[in-house]
């Protein structure tokens, strides 16, 4: 179909729909790692360090992946690769449990999930980009993030009692179960009726052209990662819940994140503007101060209220600076700039995961909040700065 062809309204929004409840199944095969961490210890024989390197090692690899897959999605859509990616997750969560005992053999096909995970946030951000547009694009795009948020939080929740009743593998069986026959239902199902216009901008230049927004997504990749990863552990060990409570209260917190990325997202009108940065770096700079607090909390009363709060705005705050800072950066290909953001979001999130996993196998809880609290507020003053980057270009020079 030529990029005249425009969908109607209600195959618009029935696309925006399928994308978002697809990416939330996404996290079926990626989050169910974190809930079988308090397991993967006594089942499979894993210390602190190595669970610390197989989600290294998958956000590497998903990271890397995530370029090339922006790549593709910009010339093909979002039908077949995002069908792909979730039968091939898929089938690597089933091989993860005939391997798990073996760390070299898990870290392979742990890193090799990454590459079938990449192929859906990627392209759908492309889709979404061509699905929405006007004065309504940059809410919808802020508040799209509430899906994997979601899928977090569904798998936290359903998660945990699996775990609890069936053991670790069966986290990684029900994955499997449920992926394979979704992918090959929307790969049958799905279409993506509008083609992306082609761009004479080679990569290179498109690096250049984003590379100054990159630094926030970095800095967010480390708190989410590690929040993700760990949650579940933070409350069992520092506050002695069973695994089963512990999946609960976690999906407690990404449920809660829903709500705070469309209330977040009700904040950005527009996909356009320098504007959408700073406001991008305010959030970060109360994500931050959120996130220090935790570590001051001195018990389960106190701290859930805290980490809620906090893990509400980092999720928040994934959601529109990966959706709306790639547009900003490069509207003209958006598939392969949220390529670019997603694999900087992963690196930051795979770099950060050895040092929060140093600080858990010391017990040191709150020095893991205040890590994650540095790393955001990082990322919030950089977001400022390329806000008066672009206000005083003449006092900036060439920082943009």
């Amino acid at each position: 179909m030529s990029s005249d062809s425009r969908p109607t309204e209600s195959i618009r929004w029935g696309l925006i729909a399928a994308a978002w409840s697809v990416y939330a199944l996404y996290y079926l095969g990626r989050v169910n790692f974190s809930i079988a961490v308090p397991r993967l210890g006594e089942e499979a024989g894993l210390d602190a360090t190595e669970i610390g390197a197989l989600a290294a090692g998958f956000f590497w690899v998903y990271s890397l992946s995530a370029v090339p897959v922006g790549r593709i999605a910009d010339r093909y859509g979002v039908r077949w690769l995002t069908g792909l990616g979730l039968v091939g997750s898929g089938l690597m969560n089933l091989l993860f449990i005939v391997f798990a005992e073996n760390f070299s053999a898990a870290l392979v096909i742990w890193s090799a999930n990454g590459v079938f995970q990449a192929m859906g946030w990627t392209p759908l951000a492309g889709g979404l980009g061509r699905w929405v547009s006007g004065e309504r694009a940059g809410r919808v795009i802020a508040s799209f993030g509430s899906c994997f948020v979601a899928g977090t939080a569904f798998t936290f929740a359903v998660g945990g009692f699996i775990v609890e009743r069936g053991g670790a593998q069966s986290a990684f069986l029900a994955a499997t179960i449920v992926m394979v026959p979704i992918g090959m239902i929307w790969w049958i199902g799905v279409r993506d009726p509008v083609v992306a216009s082609a761009s004479t901008l080679p990569l290179g230049g498109l690096i250049r052209q984003v590379f100054w927004l990159l630094p926030p997504a970095g800095a967010l990749g480390v708190a989410y990662v590690a929040l993700i990863v760990w949650t579940p552990a933070y409350f069992v060990e520092v506050h002695s819940l069973t695994v089963g409570r512990a999946g609960l209260l976690s999906a407690a917190l990404p449920a809660i994140s829903i709500l705070a990325t469309i209330w977040v997202g009700s904040w950005f009108r527009s996909s356009e503007g320098a504007e959408t940065i700073l406001k991008g770096g305010i959030v970060l700079g109360i994500t931050a101060v959120l996130l220090f607090l935790v570590g001051q909390a001195p018990g389960l009363l106190t701290a859930f209220p805290s980490i809620a709060a906090a893990t509400a705005l980092v999720g928040a705050s994934s959601s529109l600076v990966m959706g709306l800072y790639p547009r900003i950066a490069a509207p003209g290909r958006v598939a392969l700039a949220s390529g670019i953001f997603a694999m900087v979001f992963n690196l930051g999130g795979g770099a950060g995961a050895p040092v929060v996993s140093g600080f858990v196998d010391r017990a040191t809880w709150d020095q893991v909040f205040n890590f994650l609290a540095l790393s955001v507020l990082a990322g919030g003053l950089w977001s400022y700065i390329w806000y008066l980057s672009a206000r005083h270009p003449a006092l900036f020079g060439r920082f943009r």
